[in-house]
């Protein structure tokens, strides 16, 4: 009788020390699994899959949705591999600049519908903006505000110059959606006469006045000027990007990576002084 006690204690602790180990086996490989995908390389495509799917929630006001899939694209964005890229340090700040601001839209309740959409829109324009060289998204909607300026461009030969700086004003809130897109994807000197003359016409305000709307056609030429050449850069060599990118590319990343924890920390530190 004690030997069968004996005997089914020894059963149960070997029974219960099986169990265990397995547990920490276990364990261990879900550990080391989920460090794995942590450090994994992540294609641009499928952030761009995110982005999108991201832009679908908010626009159904499901924003608990939105936030988590922005946060795990928060993990995961960094070990994107920009090689297959022709990008800069600027584009690539640009990117994450957009990145952020997607990041506010979900968790900043304090922010109009109206602007949440619009941080989510630009990211992912932006994104897009790099991986689509021929026919990027955000063609079609400065395509449509080129169309905008024509109706701008009649009332200021109207002599209506309140109705065309308000006009404006709604142009320029279209326009910040495409601005990010345009910085990550388009070289600077080819995107630079037209923001320059964005600019000029938002700080000077004698353009309105101007019944001939000289300003506005240079406006309206210089937007036309950037869609033109962005369809012919699509025909380049690709073999010269491929020699650009291999040169530095790891140190050009890690750089940028660090830049852009930088400036992550620093809007936190800034979010706790306020």
């Amino acid at each position: 009788m004690r030997n069968d006690s004996v005997y089914g204690l020894h059963n149960t602790l070997l029974k219960y020390g099986l169990a265990v180990i397995l547990g920490i086996l276990l364990f261990f490989s879900t550990i080391g699994q989920t460090m794995a995908e942590e450090h994994a390389d992540v294609d641009l495509k499928v952030i761009d899959e995110k982005a999108s799917l991201m832009y679908d929630l908010v626009k159904d006001g499901k924003y608990e949705e939105a936030k988590q899939l922005h946060e795990w694209m928060a993990v995961h964005f960094p070990s994107v591999s920009f090689d297959d890229y022709a990008m800069n340090t600027n584009q690539m700040s640009e990117l994450f600049r957009a990145f952020d601001r997607a990041g506010e839209s979900v968790t900043k309740a304090e922010l109009s519908e109206q602007r949440r959409i619009q941080y989510i829109f630009a990211f992912r324009l932006a994104v897009d903006a790099v991986i689509s060289k021929e026919n990027p998204l955000w063609e079609k909607s400065a395509e449509r505000l080129l169309l905008s300026l024509d109706g701008i461009e009649k009332q200021v030969k109207q002599e209506d110059p309140e109705a065309a700086r308000q006009s404006f004003q709604d142009w320029q809130l279209q326009f910040e959606m495409i601005r990010p897109a345009i910085y990550a994807g388009v070289e600077e000197k080819r995107y630079m006469p037209f923001i320059s003359y964005v600019r000029y016409l938002d700080h000077h305000s004698g353009w309105v006045e101007s019944k001939d709307a000289e300003e506005v056609r240079k406006l309206k030429s210089s937007l036309h000027d950037l869609l033109s050449e962005t369809e012919e850069q699509s025909s380049a060599d690709p073999s010269l990007w491929l020699v650009m990118m291999s040169i530095g590319s790891a140190i050009f990343v890690s750089l940028t990576y660090v830049g852009w924890r930088k400036y992550k920390g620093e809007k936190q530190r800034q979010h706790l002084r306020d």
